[in-house]
């Protein structure tokens, strides 16, 4: 049961891994990943018949465009950075832009003690965003224009998916209908993309990244069965620790070599981002 609860977490955690296993270009790591998004969105309208209205299409469907957007972004990134280093930025300034929209607009922090524990939170996810970008000596001056690039296109990929998970909370939406319409608004904003890079489609390259959609997916359906069972505080702070998941399974399985050093500076980073994690996620206890 308890491996239920971070089915999210593997998910998403596991998404950036396979597709950079692909070795493919952003543009067929989106449409391959928002095909199988489609499909699951397709079977939860199916089997799940959520209630929907005009307005809930239009703002989910637009939540979803923002999805592709960001994540199209996240995947160029990929191309100048490892995941391992690309991930604790995204998840990190991510988790840090949700948390001021809704401490700003929402005001899920009330009282002091919630100012005190989530600011430092969010200091910890901040230094440990720094210990997992920490590379012994310089950089090459490729790698490093490579390095700046790349945060770049993060730091706008985090903009376009913290405006993706704040826009239906503007309007009051949750639940299992917002899947099927932002999947539809994934799916359409890919093809635009896919239309303005045609000359990069590669199909079986799409195909291979069905497997990055699958675990995008599986993260997604499984968040809403979980939050039922364990509420929606504790189910978000769970999914946040894909993390943990992308750092590790980033440095395993795309071999991404380290010296000793800097992989304690890694692990020292991704134990901190994780009890900044926790520290957020508990104000909503």
């Amino acid at each position: 049961m308890y491996l239920f609860y971070f089915l999210p977490a593997l998910g998403w955690g596991f998404m950036p891994v396979i597709a950079s296993l692909t070795k493919a270009k952003p543009i067929n790591q989106l449409i391959g990943t928002t095909m199988m998004a489609l499909v699951s969105g397709l079977f939860v309208l199916f089997f799940m018949q959520p209630e929907l209205t005009i307005p809930l299409f239009i703002v989910t469907f637009l939540s979803g465009c923002l999805w592709a957007v960001g994540q199209y972004l996240q995947f160029h990134s990929f191309q100048m950075m490892p995941v391992s280093e690309a991930m604790p930025i995204s998840n990190g300034t991510q988790l840090i832009g949700t948390t001021l929209v809704a401490v700003v607009f929402f005001q899920e922090w009330q009282g002091v003690t919630a100012f005190i524990i989530g600011g430092l939170g969010i200091g910890l996810i901040i230094l440990g965003i720094i210990c997992t970008s920490f590379t012994k000596g310089q950089k090459q001056q490729k790698s490093l224009g490579d390095f700046k690039k790349g945060v770049y296109f993060l730091l706008l990929s985090s903009s376009a998916l913290v405006l993706y998970v704040t826009l239906p909370q503007f309007f009051s939406i949750s639940g299992t209908a917002v899947i099927f319409p932002q999947a539809v608004g994934m799916f359409t904003t890919s093809l635009v993309f896919g239309w303005l890079e045609k000359t990069k489609i590669e199909p079986v390259a799409i195909m291979r990244n069905w497997a990055t959609g699958i675990a995008w997916s599986i993260a997604n359906v499984s968040l809403f069965l979980v939050i039922p069972l364990i509420g929606v505080a504790k189910s978000f702070t769970f999914s946040q620790l894909a993390v943990l998941v992308s750092i590790f399974g980033g440095l395993y399985f795309l071999k991404v070599e380290k010296t000793k050093k800097e992989l304690g500076q890694i692990i020292c980073g991704a134990l901190l981002i994780a009890v900044g994690i926790m520290l957020v996620g508990s104000i909503k206890q």
